[in-house]
């Protein structure tokens, strides 16, 4: 049971390092003593290499170790003189910091099926299957064609439907880096390609004939949709992942939530009033 609030065990972490800096042995590092550990100095070498593909040289180990030495310094001094009180970048990163360990103790608890099926049935619409078409078109250019490229269309149109055998429907357009035929494209991907009017229309095209013209932001279309699979309510085995990866996202922000809650009750939070120069709009 303890296991399913991972927030307690976030609390027990808070409280188990605070006794810790309280009741530190006098053996511990004093407040005017900088300790390069062994293990900073193996972060400080996995960083050099990361960036130059190759460990440092001595002297240029003793650079970084003197470079973070400094650092530290620097970031004693800076708090001592009072520095990082107003500094809203240093308190967005500190934040920052802080939520991620309670992100990394949230991580400990996986969902079961049930949860995820759950979850999906109450998001369906960020999971759900999107329509796909496959569909030939002819293209007619109304910046070549101009004034006459609805009535070439219409006219175009009227033989697609009556010569059935014809080979190159294509060849009674214009040429275009538009592709001809689509199979199995996504509704999205359409509109990628021809334009949210374009796709649009095709709702209204019934399949299995020439249907025209449709308008583009291009120009003007023949279509001839040859398949249409309505879109649908994915299955969990179909988008687990992203269902795992939102699942993830949601508790993480509760238990935040949650966390900052408990936190507020141990303050007393004043919010003074603005002054009338103050006041916001």
């Amino acid at each position: 049971m303890l296991m399913k609030e991972p927030l307690l065990h976030f609390l027990l972490l808070g409280a188990l390092i605070f006794a810790a800096y309280s009741f530190v042995d006098s053996d511990g590092p004093a407040d005017d003593e900088i300790v390069v550990t062994r293990g900073q100095q193996a972060r400080l070498v996995a960083a050099f290499q990361a960036t130059w593909k190759r460990p440092p040289a001595q002297p240029e180990f003793d650079a970084l170790v003197d470079n973070w030495i400094r650092e530290e310094i620097a970031f004693r001094e800076a708090v001592e003189m009072g520095l990082d009180a107003n500094d809203t970048i240093l308190r967005r990163r500190l934040r920052q910091k802080f939520e991620l360990v309670a992100e990394d103790i949230v991580s400990i608890v996986e969902p079961t099926t049930q949860e995820l099926e759950r979850f999906l049935a109450d998001n369906p619409t960020d999971y759900a299957q999107e329509p796909t078409y496959s569909l030939r078109q002819v293209f007619f250019s109304t910046d070549t064609r101009g004034d006459t490229a609805q009535q070439d269309a219409e006219q175009a149109l009227l033989l697609l439907q009556t010569d059935v055998q014809l080979t190159n429907p294509e060849a009674l357009g214009d040429v275009s880096a538009l592709p001809y035929r689509l199979v199995g494209e996504h509704e999205a991907g359409v509109a990628t390609q021809f334009g949210r009017e374009f796709a649009a229309a095709l709702k209204a095209v019934e399949p299995g004939r020439w249907h025209g013209p449709v308008r583009s932001g291009y120009g003007l279309h023949l279509v001839m949709i040859d398949e249409y699979v309505p879109g649908r309510a994915s299955t969990l085995n179909e988008v687990e992942r992203n269902v795992l990866r939102d699942w993830h996202t949601q508790q993480r922000d509760q238990a935040i939530d949650r966390l900052y809650e408990r936190l507020r009750a141990q303050y007393r939070i004043k919010v003074e009033a603005p002054t009338s120069q103050e006041e916001p709009g």
